[in-house]
């Protein structure tokens, strides 16, 4: 938090005190006290901003991660205190500014990732690479053996919270991650960004969603804080450029810089249909607005933009989470991967260095509509128990009845419905 304040000039509370030492506090915990962030959740001023105020909290948000790119670091992790490091021969945090100069500061150390992929769901007791990293080939690769150790050791495979299992659904083992996981490996020198600048190595908070981002309640587009920093880690550029949740909407996307137009025949909509395209018209704005900007002002993060479309950046993402769900698609989409190779920049004079059997291929097509019929199925169920849905697996005590039977009902209506949702898949393929 110190660097992001003081170097990335980044707005953020002030600490006053901390330990990360549990041993050395009289309750054995570790703690920080820091300054209490005057204003209040953007989430809850938004729906009632102008277009105006929210362009400024857009613009703003730009402006800070203009900051955080023109910063790059030589090695992939975690900031620390160099004080907490004392008589390890860990070198002083070495990074390039915004003017291009090489800046060493004894200050700090970049040591092992914090990230939440280290330590979630039992994985703080495996042994595996946790950093720091000196290239962006050790960073991607660590992440493969990573979850290649996870999912040899882990107890039990976590189940997947983007998919239901069950009769005719797809099954995962250990045997068909391991596979995906061994074939990220062997892909992964071809499938890095060749413009190596968007995997530079940069602090970012990568969770700026409106619960984060605190702002000035007399005047909303203005932004007085943002909390969360936790988990932050110094990770390739790539991964951690998004475009800000809370500009998101569930209406067509817009791509580049393409620009929203007002549906066909807007002037002969009724009132409530005019307003709904009016809603989705000024959404659709800031995100062209903001695309633009980042575009003019930060090229190499509308490069990252581009990037994130292809099957590489595609295959490089989903590897981060493949010990918990993702390894049929991720297998297809290796598959299919064959039909591009020669287009593919890093891949260029190089042969396809996966071979599949007519059997193998066939099995890994049929897993992979499989896990995409279950994730239909698990969509639909979300769908159907709307806010009551367990999104984070608990329920406030007086609603857990009603949420368990309308759980049970919801499965089991979804679970009848699954060759329904095959034959759609396939008819929609045709």
């Amino acid at each position: 938090m110190k660097f992001a304040r003081e170097v990335l000039r980044t707005n953020l509370p002030q600490v006053y005190d901390w330990s990360s030492r549990a041993q050395d506090t009289p309750v054995g915990a570790e703690f920080i006290l820091m300054e209490k962030v005057h204003g209040v959740e953007l989430q809850q001023l938004w729906p009632k901003m102008t277009t105006e105020e929210r362009w400024e909290v857009v613009k703003a948000v730009a402006a800070y991660q203009e900051s955080w790119a023109s910063v790059t670091f030589e090695q992939y992790g975690s900031l620390y205190f160099a004080e907490d490091f004392e008589g390890e021969n860990i070198p002083a945090l070495v990074y390039t500014n915004e003017k291009g100069e090489r800046v060493e500061d004894s200050r700090f150390v970049i040591g092992p990732s914090t990230s939440r992929e280290m330590f979630d769901m039992g994985r703080c007791g495996i042994d595996f690479d946790r950093g720091p990293w000196n290239s962006l080939e050790e960073y991607h690769a660590a992440i493969g053996h990573r979850e290649l150790a996870c999912v040899q050791h882990l107890p039990s495979l976590q189940p997947s919270p983007l998919t239901l299992r069950g009769p005719g659904l797809y099954q995962p083992t250990r045997e068909k991650k391991i596979a995906a996981l061994e074939t990220y490996l062997k892909l992964l020198e071809y499938v890095l960004p060749a413009d190596r600048s968007l995997g530079s190595s940069h602090l970012w908070h990568d969770a700026l969603h409106a619960g984060n981002i605190f702002v000035d309640p007399d005047n909303p587009g203005q932004i007085v804080g943002i909390i969360d920093w936790q988990s932050t880690g110094v990770s390739p550029l790539h991964f951690h450029i998004h475009q800000p949740s809370f500009i998101k909407h569930a209406g067509p996307q817009l791509h580049g810089l393409e620009r929203p137009v007002w549906p066909p025949g807007y002037d002969n909509l009724k009132a409530d249909a005019m307003r709904t395209a009016d809603a989705l018209f000024w959404d659709q704005t800031l995100c062209s607005l903001y695309r633009t900007l980042i575009y003019h002002r930060i090229p190499k993060i509308f490069k990252c933009f581009d990037f994130q479309k292809s099957a590489p950046s595609s295959l490089l993402l989903s590897a981060v989470r493949l010990s918990i769900d993702g390894e049929a698609v991720y297998l297809y989409t290796a598959c299919e991967l064959e039909k591009e190779w020669e287009n593919l920049p890093g891949a260029q004079g190089v042969s396809f260095p996966l071979t599949f059997t007519i059997t193998e291929r066939q099995k890994i097509y049929e897993d992979a509509i499989s896990a995409v019929v279950g994730m239909e199925a698990m969509d639909r169920i979300k769908s159907r128990l709307g806010r009551n849905f367990p999104q984070h697996g608990f329920v406030l005590h007086h609603k857990y009845k009603m949420v368990i039977d309308a759980l049970s009902q919801a499965t089991r209506e979804v679970l009848s419905e699954v060759e329904a949702i095959r034959n759609e898949l396939a008819a929609s393929e045709q």
